[in-house]
């Protein structure tokens, strides 16, 4: 994912089956032929790897109008890893400028910090009045997950496993009670879970924005800190931040970073909270729960084959919860990450074809293991509740 020239072989793969018309979503929104997967590396092809058209400014906007959802990437027949050449193309383009020095400042600082924190925290009301913080971020915990969990927390009962919990920015800073889910639903079923400190943010945001240099600051970081722990699995309940650590870290470093070969081994080790619980086993049987309830399910789910059913096997489990499916769970809800702040029309656009998909199961609640996916529907779902699967498994447990 460096260098956008080693994809040069891999871009001649595509087929033109037009099979990515079917998944992505801002194509569906917009209807643009240049917004489609083939023809942004196309585009990107022709412009930067064999120089028969200019880099321009529609180019630059071609290849930032992308969620980088994988959806293309995980349909594509010919297994062309659309995701990453337009993350290669960004980091040419941008040079980890795309956004001004302010802004850089604050995000490397809320990165390093996992959640604004300290003086970012005090300034949030003063940005949400300026127009600088979108509507749709919610308040940030009284207490985020850091200062709830350390250090170990031990199984209950006989001990079937030892796990190293990573909690990412949103839950840490905005959704420290999915952390205390995770946490005590994994004890309940003979986990012990490791808290680790000196983690960061995973590093997603900064290969959305191209900028290498961050990125690769939070994965020696992070690596650092995870490959070190003697347990049997590194759990996240955020299927972004699994997404990173298990198909890209490796990837981002130079091949002769002493600290690839840690990451590699590291991402053998990546799980998604419902899915290593899924396929570890319950051994405590939860309670009866009231529940009519629907399945989202993220976009960045291809990292694990089975990531996408856990919830779902997990919560059946539960006797008087009702799990009515969309149309289209796995369709996108337009948050990606920042992008809804950027291209808001698009991304609401997106958001309303979900929306929709709900409000005809009649479902109360909204499950996903994505934080973004959260924030994004919740405030376009008002008076429903939007939770992560074990929050609900939690529930069920009496916590």
């Amino acid at each position: 994912m460096l260098n956008l020239d080693a994809y040069r072989d891999l871009i001649t793969k595509c087929s033109q089956c037009q099979l990515c018309q079917t998944t992505c979503p801002v194509f569906l929104e917009d209807m643009l032929e240049t917004h489609l997967a083939r023809a942004r590396i196309g585009l990107i092809q022709a412009a930067m790897l064999e120089g028969k058209m200019p880099v321009t400014r529609r180019l630059r906007e071609i290849v930032d109008r992308c969620l980088l959802c994988t959806n293309c990437t995980q349909t594509c027949p010919s297994w062309v890893p659309v995701d990453e050449i337009i993350a290669a193309a960004r980091f040419e383009l941008h040079k980890g400028k795309r956004r001004g020095r302010i802004e850089r400042y604050l995000m490397h600082q809320a990165m390093k910090q996992r959640g604004p924190k300290g003086l970012m925290e005090k300034a949030a009301p003063l940005a949400k009045k300026l127009g600088w913080s979108p509507e749709e971020l919610p308040a940030p915990a009284e207490r985020d997950f850091d200062h709830r969990f350390q250090g170990v927390i031990p199984a209950e009962g006989a001990r079937r496993a030892r796990v190293a919990y990573y909690v990412g920015c949103a839950t840490n800073a905005f959704y420290p009670e999915t952390g205390e889910a995770v946490v005590r639903v994994l004890a309940r079923n003979g986990v012990e879970v490791v808290v680790p400190e000196g983690l960061s943010c995973c590093g997603l945001p900064a290969l959305v924005d191209g900028d290498l240099g961050t990125l690769q600051e939070m994965v020696r970081l992070n690596v650092g800190v995870l490959a070190a722990l003697d347990v049997d699995a590194v759990v996240t309940d955020c299927t972004s931040c699994g997404l990173l650590f298990k198909a890209k870290a490796a990837k981002v470093l130079p091949e002769d970073d002493p600290v690839m070969a840690r990451a590699e081994a590291l991402a053998g080790k990546v799980w998604e909270a419902t899915d290593y619980l899924n396929h570890l086993g319950l051994v405590s049987e939860p309670g009866p729960l009231g529940e009519r309830y629907t399945y989202h399910v993220p976009c960045h789910r291809g990292w694990s084959p089975t990531l996408a059913d856990a919830p779902r096997q997990l919560l059946d489990r539960v006797s008087g919860a009702e799990r009515v499916e969309m149309e289209h769970p796995e369709a996108c809800c337009g948050a990606g990450g920042a992008f809804f702040m950027e291209y808001k029309a698009l991304s609401q656009g997106i958001r309303s074809r979900k929306t929709e998909d709900i409000d005809r199961t009649g479902s109360e609640t909204v499950v996903t293991q994505c934080p973004a996916c959260r924030t994004y529907l919740a405030a376009g779902l008002p008076g429903r509740r939007v939770l992560h699967p074990m929050a609900l498994l939690a529930r069920a447990y009496g916590f």
